[in-house]
């Protein structure tokens, strides 16, 4: 057998091109199989067990070949290895319905009319505001008004409305959010993608199980049994989104695969794609069996390659990575790299832990520190778990009494960036972290809420102190679906599988909780309008951001200076209303006259001349300062 492939690095390899290369008159299909024997199988209708066997050739890179010459655009095809067991293709952009076959495809006809050439936004990393969301949920449950529920296309349909209430896209837009970010669209294994079970309560999975890294997933195509139509409504719903000018950011699985000894991948490379222990089995710092080896020539070529496709192909404006500490540093920062070549105001962050012990080494692993001054983020749960307490249980944060958290706190409104000696963040700049209460894992806000306040007659009020804080902090903030309006998952801390009534948006809670939808998106369009949070050079946050000193723990108070003002937000996290001392708020202003209007309070957007600072009991209030 060929061994060169031992002593390839990723930069011999970078350009050179794998998977099925399409032209009319002719496709190469080419392989990494290094110490196996393949040959190509092909046929025109997958359900025909009769397929055409050829045989391929290997180079000294370890890569098989070959190249028919006639159009086969829509053939399926899979690898036979060693006579004895066929596979997908790694590479394959399209495939059957339930990923049993990979398909050539024409990728020039799956462009909708005018998407080629239509604009991605144009939004700076540091004026990101991002809202992660499922499209099954978003659209799967009747009160959203959506035609194609549950699918790429429902994201394509504007105006809908419940009871008068925007739904879906039209939400988006109202909210004011810059980016989705969406969970995996990519290929999974784990939902039958046959339509008649879609909404079944047991065909449901978040889709954190991958199986083809550069395929869209079938189950929200409208046609899962023709493999373009998943390509094209994936591509309608980007170009809708994007002409909301709202970014889209791919939530993307490359630490581990959900099968392992019978996957692809381990049988056209046994032992080259993923980590093992030195008794012969699977490294699984991912919790659910095995890890990539992200640090081999062909895995970091197969995860960057798979990026680009997604940038260049789809127009995807960033990505979330999963469990990103055990995607090695070196190939993360190689992608970033390579994708802003691409698109300069790309967005890339991950989750900086994994879920246990893993083969790569430390200094290798992505962890939360070794972001800094590197060009991307990772998600806060120090600031997450600051503010509302642990993510499962009964712990409470700041904003339900634990006061002493403070300085806590204020590392987490200064970007967690080293702001001073009280306050030493874990980040370079700002745009480092990810400033959060909740995603898709744990227990939503709400439930939280339920489950950690001992009186919930003011629940509203603890939701909305976690709003301010996210949004009225240096960082990127981010937002779960369903945070604007109390969206509940009914107590499910791991709603993964669970169904849909479990999971999907029901619109009667924008309906029910409208004042906290219209609270949250005054608070964006404030963070948006002022642009005082926006800065990322740590210098010129220090320079612009000062902290109220000596005043009750339950009380924070701090000044940003805009363009020829300044904003004071003063946060009241007690059961009082509080009166702040003239004298003393003239001091931290630091001249003695000056015209105060109160633009934010408990109620949301508000314009009111005030002289003196009367905060309300469980309050978040923005004054402008001149």
């Amino acid at each position: 057998m060929i061994k060169n492939y031992k002593n390839v690095t990723y930069d011999d390899i970078k350009d050179y091109k794998l998977g099925a290369i399409y032209s009319k008159s002719k496709t190469t299909f080419r392989v990494f199989a290094p110490e196996v024997d393949v040959k190509l199988a092909l046929t025109t209708n997958y359900k025909n067990p009769r397929k055409e066997i050829f045989p391929m050739t290997q180079n000294e890179w370890g890569v098989w070949e070959i190249t028919m010459d006639n159009d086969l655009d829509g053939y399926y095809y899979t690898y036979i290895v060693n006579e004895k067991y066929e596979v997908t293709d790694p590479y394959s952009f399209t495939s059957s319905i339930n990923s049993m076959y990979s398909v050539v495809c024409d990728m020039e006809k799956t462009n909708p009319d005018g998407f080629k050439n239509s604009k991605v936004p144009q939004i700076p990393e540091e004026e990101a505001i991002i809202y992660e969301m499922s499209v099954k949920n978003y659209t799967a449950d009747e009160s959203s008004g959506v035609k194609n529920r549950g699918k790429f296309l429902g994201l394509t349909e504007k105006n809908t409305i419940y009871h008068g209430f925007n739904t879906g896209l039209a939400n988006l837009k109202e909210l004011g959010i810059t980016h989705v970010q969406i969970l995996p669209i990519y290929d999974f294994i784990s939902v039958d993608e046959a339509s008649e079970r879609f909404f079944d309560d047991d065909n449901y999975n978040w889709g954190y199980d991958p199986e083809l890294y550069f395929a869209p997933e079938g189950s929200y195509a409208s046609d899962p049994t023709n493999p373009k139509t998943r390509i094209i409504e994936l591509k309608k719903m980007i170009e809708a989104i994007h002409s909301e000018n709202i970014a889209v950011i791919m939530d993307v699985v490359y630490n581990h695969t959900f099968k392992s000894y019978d996957s692809n991948l381990n049988t056209l490379g046994p032992n080259y794609y993923y980590r093992m222990n030195k008794d012969g089995t699977f490294s699984n710092g991912s919790g659910v069996g095995n890890e990539l080896a992200t640090e081999m020539p062909f895995v970091r070529k197969l995860i960057i390659d798979s990026l680009k496709h997604w940038v260049k192909e789809y127009k995807i404006d960033g990505f979330r990575f999963d469990l990103m500490a055990l995607i090695d540093i070196d190939t993360i920062k190689i992608a970033l790299i390579e994708l802003r070549k691409i698109n300069p105001n790309l967005i890339i962050y991950g989750e900086p832990w994994m879920a246990l012990g893993t083969t790569l080494p430390y200094e290798k692993q992505t962890v939360k520190g070794s972001q800094k001054s590197q060009g991307f983020g990772v998600f806060n749960d120090i600031y997450r778990d600051a503010i509302k307490g642990d993510t499962d249980s009964f712990g409470i944060g700041y904003i339900q009494g634990a006061h002493y958290l403070k300085t806590t706190i204020e590392e987490g409104i200064a970007g967690s960036i080293h702001f001073d000696e009280k306050r030493w963040g874990f980040a370079d700049f700002s745009s480092e972290s990810i400033n959060y209460f909740n995603c898709h894992d744990n227990l939503i806000l709400y439930d939280k809420l339920q489950i950690s306040l001992k009186n919930l007659e003011d629940i509203d009020d603890y939701v909305k102190l976690a709003l301010g804080l996210v949004l009225l902090s240096f960082g990127k903030p981010f937002l779960y679906e369903g945070n604007e309006f109390n969206h509940s998952k009914n107590n499910d801390r791991n709603s993964y599988n669970s169904p849909l009534f479990i999971n999907a948006i029901n619109w009667q809670e924008k309906e029910e909780n409208i004042d906290i939808f219209n609270y949250t998106k005054d608070l964006i369009a404030l963070r948006k309008n002022v642009k005082a949070f926006n800065k990322i050079n740590p210098v010129a946050i220090r320079e612009s951001l000062s902290f109220m000193e000596n005043i009750e723990d339950n009380l924070i108070i701090y000044k940003v200076k805009a363009s020829d003002y300044y904003i004071l937000v003063a946060i009241n996290a007690s059961n009082e209303d509080k009166h702040i001392d003239n004298k003393k708020l003239k001091s931290f202003i630091g001249y003695h006259d000056f015209i105060m209007d109160k633009i934010f309070g408990k109620k949301g957007k508000n314009n009111s001349r005030i002289e003196d600072l009367v905060l309300d009991r469980l309050s978040v209030n923005v004054y402008k300062i001149y």
